[in-house]
């Protein structure tokens, strides 16, 4: 049983009433390098009345949508072909925080990007503009050195920069503008590469730093050397032999930065692997334990009947009509299941016999039980796969068809150890159905969610051996 605490505020109520609300964004200016994940931020001061508002994310232009929401749902049909897949709001809309998450940044993402929330019912609307910078930070420096009549030339070249960044030579102590050359060039992916060169023509030019400074984010990278005297050609004849050393140490470099990354890249598979290692275990352990679930009469739909042992859902009326309870599904012809699961990995079976609509999976305690009809999407705390006639389908954000055409049995897999992942399972030949990931909230439990359709029959949980 659950208790429910209210702590009215006048200021909220008004809020309410009067349909204001407040946006706020912690930085109008959000730098993202090519190819990451990045955030725009968006908070909206209360949550009261959300199913009044529409929340839309576009760029410069009104029409050019990254997300829509009506009401709480998303309109795919109006996002933008580039962003399909891409883009996502961090959280729940009804936590109040609408900000959005980006993902593979590309320099074409660059602009300004608006969060306007408007309240439906009384037009009152707010709107925070980000600006998205988008950055390339440059690649480690390739240094070449070479001989030119009676001096050292000195090349440096790095890439994958944006905007192009700038370059500066200090030699003997000072800044040098005479004797370098400068070039950039533009790669295929849109980043720049810049290649600069410096003729030493003394000893005194031995001490010598070459680097680049990113114009956005002031980042420096360079290269520090010093080249004794007698290296230079018309002083010694050793400079051969300082390219020479020079260059086998540059090799040494490379290959002591090629062993170490090789040795990183080796601890990122053992460790992968024994996480796969683990999560194979754990779900074995799992499947040779099936846990004890039972149905829980005080939510199922009054057209919905529940076996007295508890175990099996029928599609007919109950002889005696269910008690009143504000637990019961009132909309869709929906049952959950007990016990509550926050942690570990668990499993259990239902028979699904001759049904032609049905629907197993989980869902959270908050899931809606009144109100208009609605999908079972995870946007209303529902994930779950189903038989709609001869349409099996997982019901994800995007629908997504199963190979399967008709199952007896379905296993449910609820890992909640770490990743947060639902599995379905055919447990006559353990082909993986499909596979939710993020399942259910932190620190929130999930129960075993059931539907029948109007022409569905009996489904059945499957005892423990």
């Amino acid at each position: 049983m659950r208790t429910f605490c209210l702590f009215p505020s006048v200021a909220l109520l008004v809020a309410a009433v009067s349909g204001e609300f407040h946006l706020q964004a912690q930085d109008t200016k959000q730098v993202a390098e090519v190819g990451s994940d990045t955030f725009l931020p968006c908070t909206l001061s209360t949550v009261q009345g959300l199913s009044e508002l529409k929340v839309h994310w576009f760029r410069s232009l009104y029409l050019s949508t990254v997300i829509l929401l009506n009401n709480g749902k998303e309109n795919k049909e109006r996002q933008s072909p580039e962003y399909s897949g891409r883009a996502a709001l961090r959280a729940q809309p009804g936590s109040g925080d609408l900000t959005l998450k980006l993902r593979s940044v590309s320099l074409s993402d660059a602009d300004r990007y608006h969060c306007l929330v408007e309240n439906i019912s009384s037009k009152f609307y707010e709107e925070v503009v980000i600006e998205l910078i988008v950055i390339g930070t440059g690649s480690v420096p390739i240094l070449g050195v070479s001989l030119e009549n009676n001096s050292i030339v000195i090349n440096f070249t790095t890439s994958d920069w944006f905007p192009s960044p700038e370059m500066h030579w200090k030699v003997g102590g000072g800044p040098v503008v005479a004797d370098n050359q400068e070039i950039i060039r533009n790669q295929s992916n849109g980043l720049h590469q810049i290649e600069s060169r410096i003729v030493l023509n003394s000893p005194s030019d031995g001490h010598v730093y070459g680097a680049v400074r990113h114009p956005v984010t002031g980042k420096e990278v360079g290269v520090y050397m010093e080249i004794a005297a007698d290296m230079f050609p018309r002083l010694s004849s050793w400079a051969y032999a300082f390219i020479f050393t020079f260059l086998i140490l540059t090799a040494g470099a490379i290959l002591a930065i090629y062993y170490i990354q090789k040795q990183h890249k080796q601890q990122v598979d053992l460790r992968k692997t024994i996480d796969v290692l683990s999560s194979d275990v754990a779900w074995r352990r799992a499947v040779m334990t099936p846990e004890h679930i039972t149905l829980c009469p005080e939510t199922a739909h009054s057209e919905l009947s529940v076996a007295p042992n508890l175990k099996s859902l029928m599609n007919e009326p109950p002889v005696d009509p269910p008690a009143p309870s504000n637990y019961r599904f009132e909309t869709e012809r929906c049952c959950l299941g007990l016990p509550p699961f926050s942690t570990g990995c668990h499993y259990w079976e239902v028979e699904l016999g001759n049904c032609s609509e049905w629907a197993v999976g989980v869902a959270s305690p908050q899931v809606r039980r009144t109100g208009p009809a609605y999908m079972f999407r995870p946007q209303e705390h529902i994930w779950c796969i189903s038989r709609f006639v001869e349409n099996f389908r997982a019901l994800d954000t995007q629908e997504a068809p199963l190979a399967r055409r008709q199952l007896e049995r379905v296993g449910v897999y609820l890992n909640l150890s770490g990743p947060q992942q639902l599995t379905f399972y055919d447990p006559t030949s353990w082909e993986e159905l499909y596979t939710f990931s993020d399942v259910g909230h932190p620190r929130e439990s999930v129960l075993p969610f059931f539907w029948l359709g109007t022409t569905g029959d009996t489904l059945r949980l499957i005892d423990p051996k």
